[in-house]
């Protein structure tokens, strides 16, 4: 099963070759190649769409609605420019910043980020850090049974104009092998846990090493009513494997939020791209109380 999650991420550029087989068929007129090619083809076509059920699509915030700007960033651990990169996420401005693979303080690379965001939490193992510009209310690790400490989840809730807002900083550690599949599927278990017991607006952010491809993310999407935060249909890679082929599996989602905004943007010195979202809460309490 963890290999069918992991390579599921891929599916995209296993249709190239249709591009280049489909064609050849028609030129060459033989129509049995050209059923053969047809039904993989669509069969593609439609794997390609299963992303367009998953999305909350950006749309203008209603007047007078608070927002929430918030950013996910995964540094790679043997990044040597941290003071840089610290620079790129703050001319970003978010309110709130989920970093991974972070295994130092802010305080160490960067006085200028650790002051923007006095309000912190990690994991035990530094490996996942939660800061913020406001207060953490209820903040707190969320263990899974394995030892890996970095692989913990990050819960705090941060009060916006009045109103209440849970985050979940995680990041889910890639099926590799079928012991990195149990100890992702532990994580996945605690988060969905957490989701439920969630009454109001809710971001979970970070590395979840997975595109909407995969099935067990699909249905973590689907258990947990989150969707992925996207300023177009067309999301942007954030990781890139091999060269130009990309696959986006950082995601910021949402539940019982508006999105105003969508940004992918450089991280230095690491191997993953950052994104940040400008969520827009609804305009009173009312409506928060009305989605519980």
């Amino acid at each position: 099963m963890w290999a069918i999650d992991g390579l599921a991420n891929f599916l995209p550029y296993a249709g190239f070759p249709l591009l280049l087989f489909l064609p050849a068929s028609i030129l060459m007129r033989r129509r049995a190649l050209v059923a053969v090619a047809v039904v993989p083809f669509i069969a593609w076509l439609f794997v390609l769409a299963t992303p367009q059920f998953f999305l909350t699509l950006a749309e203008d915030a209603p007047a007078g609605a608070p927002t929430l700007r918030v950013v996910t960033a995964n540094v790679l651990m043997s990044n040597e420019n941290l003071d840089t990169l610290a620079a790129e996420v703050l001319a970003e401005a978010p309110d709130v910043v989920v970093f991974q693979e972070l295994t130092q303080d802010i305080d160490d690379f960067s006085p200028a980020l650790a002051a923007a965001y006095p309000y912190r939490i990690s994991t035990d193992t530094p490996w996942v850090t939660l800061a913020s510009r406001f207060p953490l209310e209820g903040a707190r690790v969320l263990a899974i049974e394995a030892d890996d400490r970095g692989r913990d989840l990050l819960t705090a809730a941060v009060e916006v104009d009045g109103q209440r807002v849970t985050v979940i900083a995680v990041h889910l550690m890639p099926p590799l092998n079928g012991e990195a599949y149990r100890i992702n599927a532990q994580q996945r278990a605690l988060l969905e846990a957490e989701s439920d017991r969630v009454q109001g607006p809710l971001v979970v952010l970070g590395d979840f090493n997975a595109t909407t491809l995969s099935p067990t993310f699909a249905q973590l999407l689907i258990g947990t009513d989150l969707r992925i935060a996207a300023e177009s249909r067309s999301i942007e890679p954030t990781y890139f494997a091999y060269g130009r082929l990309g696959v986006r599996i950082d995601h910021v989602l949402v539940r019982s939020l508006g999105i105003a905004g969508e940004r992918v943007f450089s991280l230095t010195g690491s191997d993953h791209r950052g994104v940040a979202v400008e969520l827009s809460l609804p305009a009173d309490s009312s409506a928060v109380a009305a989605a519980r």
